[in-house]
């Protein structure tokens, strides 16, 4: 059976890695040298993506970090098309109290902070923003939530940590509104946006201003427009900012300063890297495929024990997002009618109508448009799972059936040992392998060691055996 054992052995392959990978988890992040003093620290955060729990956390774990060590500073490099399911509310309140000065950079250029990512870059005690960079349309503050927190109340919250941090009012409400700016380089302040910019689906072009640093810093929206860390670093010097411990200099030196990345342990990684729409179909789909491949095998494998990992991290991706239950139910009977049509060896309506329970399931699960996965995946994926049942498992169950039927030939009648309890079901060793072998049910409980014959294979694969009463059975 070549399909299974490859199968089987990619698994077991994933699995070690994993294992492998597993002890890194526990790794603290490693403690500055000796010869390196807390004053001399920047440490800087990568917060790429949508705005999560892990990602949150994250954060705010390490700004709690920064401060008990008694960094610098803190940059937080933002680039998120804004929140999913993250508490931005502890987030905001972990910078506001934080002692340690901490500066936001939305860069690379073409990096994006929206919906909730406006309040954080806004929460910082400074603002960089590199060139092309797209800040503003601060609502929705959940992607998915599209009536999280209204227009009124996101410019409220937006208007106080302008007011905290000495910047203007006014672009908190017109950044509520659906207002955003691009930074651009200096004295090219009011020139068009470029046709094929990549300002987010939620952007409308003809509410987008662009502002040079000048023109920035006098409308009180950001402070410092520069296209590298480095550039922000050699802008953090001889500055007082106001944090919670009160007036606080900042004066970092690029050049001596000890720049340490603070980097998410795997687990974290995974876990945010989850909290995709695509990722969470995917998840789901392949994981309730290797599931229906191990319930048609004998036994519970590695196949098994992947089927429910993948499917955990799928509903885990699945939680934070907008999805309508009843498409959920229609794709799952869908694959439930092709799993039937597969174990009554049939090829008919129930594979058609499955398949396209699956397909519109799929596609109409998702309760906001905009995080649902591309078109062209939903139906690939429904291509292809109608493709796993009807032509890889029907194929395999063949293989399997055919082999099983040789094999079962060769050992019909001989007597066997029980490797592990039948009750009814369980393994016995006989002919030189060990099979998956069924006890009648007048036999109760067939404990390990017992001798049992091989009665024939049963239509689950699966051998018929019979304890053996005696030691004259056994000769026979």
């Amino acid at each position: 059976m070549p399909l299974p054992r490859l199968v089987g052995g990619v698994l077991l392959v994933l699995g070690l890695l994993a294992g492998i990978a597993a002890p890194t988890l526990l790794q603290p992040e490693p403690a500055l040298a000796a010869e390196q003093t807390p004053q001399d620290t920047v440490d800087v955060v990568e917060v790429v993506g949508v705005l999560d729990a892990p990602l949150t956390d994250f954060t705010i774990g390490a700004l709690e970090t920064a401060a008990e060590e008694g960094s610098e500073a803190v940059v937080i490099r933002l680039d998120t098309p804004g929140a999913l399911g993250g508490d931005i509310d502890a987030l905001v309140d972990a910078i506001d109290r934080s002692p340690v000065p901490v500066v936001v950079y939305v860069g690379p250029p073409g990096a994006q902070a929206l919906g909730a990512g406006v309040r954080v870059a806004a929460a910082a005690h400074v603002l960089a923003l590199a060139p092309a960079t797209t800040f503003g349309v601060a609502v929705p503050q959940d992607l998915g939530d599209p009536d999280a927190l209204d227009v009124a109340a996101t410019a409220a919250l937006l208007r106080d940590l302008a007011e905290d941090r000495g910047r203007d009012p006014a672009f908190a409400d017109a950044a509520a509104a659906g207002d955003a700016v691009v930074a651009v380089p200096d004295g090219e302040a009011g020139t068009a946006v470029a046709e094929d910019a990549d300002l987010g689906s939620e952007v409308d072009p003809d509410r987008v201003r662009t502002l040079d640093e000048p023109a920035l810093v006098d409308a009180g929206i950001a402070d410092v427009v520069e296209p590298t860390l480095q550039g922000v670093l050699s802008r953090l010097s001889d500055l007082e900012v106001e944090t919670a411990a009160g007036p606080t200099p900042l004066d970092v030196d690029p050049v001596t300063a000890n720049v340490r990345f603070v980097n998410a342990n795997l687990l974290v990684r995974i876990l945010h890297t989850a909290a995709s729409p695509t990722l969470a179909y995917l998840l789901l789909l392949v994981g309730l495929l290797t599931l229906a491949f191990e319930i048609f095998q004998p036994g519970f494998g590695v196949a098994g024990f992947s089927a429910i990992g993948l499917l955990g991290l799928g509903v885990y991706s699945l939680v934070p997002l907008p999805f309508a239950p009843l498409w959920v139910v229609v794709a799952i009977v869908g694959l439930l009618l092709l799993a039937y049509d597969l174990a009554v060896a049939g090829l008919s309506w129930p594979t058609a109508v499955g398949t396209l329970l699956l397909g519109a399931g799929s596609w109409w699960m998702w309760a906001v448009p905009e995080l649902a996965p591309p078109l062209w995946l939903v139906i690939v994926g429904t291509l292809s799972a109608t493709f796993f049942f009807v032509i890889v498992m029907t194929t395999v169950l063949r293989a399997q059936g055919n082999t099983a039927q040789l094999g079962a030939e060769h050992v019909e009648g001989k007597v066997g040992v029980v490797r592990s309890v039948l009750n009814p079901e369980g393994h016995i060793f006989v002919g030189g392998a060990l099979w998956r072998a069924r006890a009648p049910e007048e036999a109760g409980r067939v404990k390990t060691g017992t001798r049992v014959r091989v009665l024939g294979l049963n239509d689950k694969l699966t051998l018929d055996v019979s304890p053996v009463d005696d030691e004259a059975d056994v000769s026979h």
